[in-house]
């Protein structure tokens, strides 16, 4: 279960094992890179799945996930291209290597950023949210979390995937760019508990 990176002031890393190492498994899952925010678990005020598109765990991800840990919440991406070769992809094949990932591989890449957040760090499901960029918007609604963001959003390229409903309760759509992601906080704040996670 020791798959994800402690990611200290580094601008540009990723997770080298998957999220349920140590456990008897028959599928893996996905490396997570996991921000926390700076001085340690006072200051978390939640958690957020951060679910890259079909560029990957490209910068505007991981800006997303740094700025969210400054401002009190643990991120955690899970990187779904570890087995296909790569962090990102251009604009000429992303679309492509997004839609050759399998819905059920994408679920247990999810499961495991789930467990990893709730086994590891004690974090109660109510207080995790979900912000997908492009297609992984819909991921956010795979991911079952009450509180869901899309960024930028595009139609999956999944058979049978969920819809992220943008008028649905709980639910926020952004265009993507820095900006969006101060707007992302704001509904973070306004939208998690107010209960401190579990220590």
């Amino acid at each position: 279960m020791g798959g994800a990176i402690e990611a200290a002031e580094v601008h540009h890393h990723h997770g080298h094992g998957p999220a349920n190492r140590g456990r008897r498994v028959v599928r893996t899952s996905a490396p997570l890179l996991v921000r926390h925010p700076p001085g340690g678990g006072s200051r978390v005020r939640g958690a957020v799945l951060v679910l890259h598109g079909a560029a990957g765990l490209d910068e505007p991800v991981e800006y997303c996930c740094r700025t969210l840990a400054s401002c009190g919440y643990v991120t955690v991406a899970p990187l779904f291209y570890y087995e296909t070769g790569g962090p990102t992809f251009g604009p000429d094949t992303a679309d492509a290597a997004f839609a050759a990932l399998a819905l059920s591989d994408l679920e247990a890449d999810l499961a495991g950023a789930l467990d990893y957040l709730g086994t590891r760090l004690g974090m109660p499901r109510r207080r995790v949210a979900a912000a997908g960029f492009g297609s992984a918007a819909h991921l956010a609604e795979l991911a079952g979390a009450d509180l869901a963001a899309a960024l930028g959003p595009e139609p999956p390229p999944w058979p049978g995937a969920p819809v992220f409903d943008p008028h649905a309760p709980d639910r926020l759509v952004l265009p993507s760019g820095p900006s969006a992601v101060d707007d992302l906080v704001r509904f973070l704040d306004a939208g998690l508990p107010d209960s401190p996670p579990a220590a």
